[in-house]
Parts: structure tokens; sequence; C-alpha cells
């Protein structure tokens, strides 16, 4: 925690260099600290490449990573949820916890308060699900654009599970997700510290092009192979991750390999440059230089 009792958020957008913080803190604080990882899809196993996880031997020192299947869905609630358990876990143990990663709207469950809904009846689920075999995702969406426009309008249209969370909550409370949201919307047990890791557009495009030509140099296409092998396909919104899709599309014989790299290198730089945008809505965020960013920390550390 901070001096005046925040929680220290390491964030920015992907291949900026977080990681690499993480590190340089971990030498210098061996034994103190806890990093909980805010990200969308280091939670998934088998998919340690592509999502840039840390090197094993970081593992130790990280929560939240590898805890689910690639099947298996894991939402902003849940991870609010787990963050704050991991959170008093590593205070209670002497430890100061760090929530480190790029997945805002994680980070605003988290430090904004998320909506706690009831369990969903699952007959509503199954006939949700049902109908997303017979009539498509298509049909689904125009289902939530009526229901729930605001919904809607933040959600991607081939998002299925996102739509049928969506409806599903909609059949079961008779209101709108996002009406339900403000009405109970669970406060937090927590105060961020943002430190926004500000690197220079064209020094991140540069190293977002860099890590992928790695990511492939180190196996990302085998990686992606035993998935499908799994039987792990783009129905799961784990599949759709950058680098992953298109990686699934050549192996299917739809793209070519070099189309796949240039394709996950640009939608990487469009995904870092909507990181950069989406971070203006958290509250208190502060864009910090990368040379400065380690100072930064480690001040907020000292001064706990």
């Amino acid at each position: 925690m901070s001096s005046d009792g925040r929680i220290i958020v390491i964030t920015g957008p992907t291949a900026s260099g977080k990681t690499e913080i993480a590190r340089r803190l971990l030498d210098l604080f061996p034994d103190l600290l806890i990093f909980i990882s805010c990200d969308s899809r280091k939670v998934y196993k088998f998919m340690d490449i592509g999502t840039a996880k840390p090197p094993i031997e970081l593992h130790p020192h990280y929560r939240l990573i590898d805890i689910r299947m690639p099947d298996e869905p894991y939402s902003a609630q849940e991870f609010a949820i787990d963050a704050e358990r991991e959170i008093e876990r590593a205070l209670q143990s002497g430890k100061i916890p760090i929530v480190i990663g790029g997945t805002i709207l994680y980070l605003k469950a988290l430090f904004e308060g998320f909506f706690e809904s009831a369990p969903i009846e699952p007959s509503i689920r199954d006939e949700l699900k049902q109908r997303l075999e017979r009539e498509g995702v298509g049909a689904l969406y125009r289902e939530l654009q009526k229901v729930d426009t605001e919904t809607a309008e933040k959600v991607h249209p081939n998002d299925w599970f996102r739509i049928i969370r969506a409806l599903e909550v909609y059949y079961q409370f008779g209101k709108p997700i996002s009406e339900l949201r403000r009405e109970s919307r669970r406060p937090p047990k927590f105060r961020p510290l943002y430190f926004f890791n500000d690197m220079p557009r064209p020094q991140l495009y540069e190293r977002i092009n860099r890590r992928v030509d790695r990511m492939i140099a180190l196996g990302f296409v085998d990686e992606v192979k035993s998935l499908i092998e799994r039987g792990y396909d783009l129905r799961y919104p784990s599949m759709n991750t950058l680098g992953y899709r298109e990686l699934y599309l050549h192996l299917s014989g739809k793209m070519d390999l070099e189309t796949a790299i240039r394709l996950t290198k640009k939608r990487t730089r469009t995904f870092a440059r909507r990181q950069f945008y989406f971070s203006r809505s958290l509250k208190g965020i502060r864009y910090i230089p990368p040379e400065l960013m380690l100072e930064g920390v480690v001040s907020a550390i000292r001064g706990r």
C-alpha cells in the first residue's frame, strides 16, 4: 500500500514493459511484494506465449494467472472479488500487494465497485445457449439492442458471452443489466494509486512489432495448434485474443502466416491506442514517463 493506504497499481498499454518493472522491483524488494495480475487473458491456462505471461521464475510472486481453462468465462466481477481476496491475504501476511496489468474494465470493477447479482436460473441460461446454437449470435445481439440499448452499444456484436450475460440478467430480474448496475453497485474495499506507463507511441509501436516477432520465434504457432488440438476454437472469448484469432485462421487455412503476423501487429497497435483512450476514465490516473516509473513506484513502496 502507499503512504495514504491506497493500493499501488502499475498499468499501461500492452508491451509497455510492465513485467520488466515488476522484475526490477523484485530485485529491490525480493521478499516483500505480491503482484496481482489484472489481465483478462493471463487468467487462462495453456495460453502463455501469446498473452506474454511473466517468466516462470516470477510466478511465485504473481496471483490470478492460470486460474481458468480456455473454455471457462471470467468476468470483471469475478476478478474484483478474487483481487480483493488476494489483496487482503497479502496484507495479512505482511506483504505489499501491487495490482499490475492493463485491463481497464477490471481496474474499474475493483476500485469503483461492481454489480453483484444473484445466481441466474440455469434454465434461462440453457435456453439462451440453445438459441445461440439455433439462431446465431446476431439474433441475440439484435434482441439485446431492443431490451438494453446502453449495454448493446458497449458490447461487440460477436461477443456471445457478454450478450448472453446481459440477456439472462434481463430475463431473470426484468430490468436491463445497465440499470441494475447503477442501482446495485457494490462499493469497493480499496482505493488505487495509479501509475500509468506513458510510453511514447512510436517507441510503443516498435516494441509491439518486436514482441509479436519474438512470440512467433518462441513457438506461438505451436501454442495455438495445441489449443486447437485440445478442442478450443473461436466460440470461446479466450481464443479471440489478439494473435490467437489470427493464428487460428492461419492454421485453419484461411490466412497465410505472413498476413496473420501483420494483422496481429496492426490490431495490437490499435488495442494499445484504445487502452490509452479508456485509461482516461480511471479516477486519479497519473501518466508517468517510462524513465520515471520505477522511481515513482519505489517511492510509494518505501513511503507505505
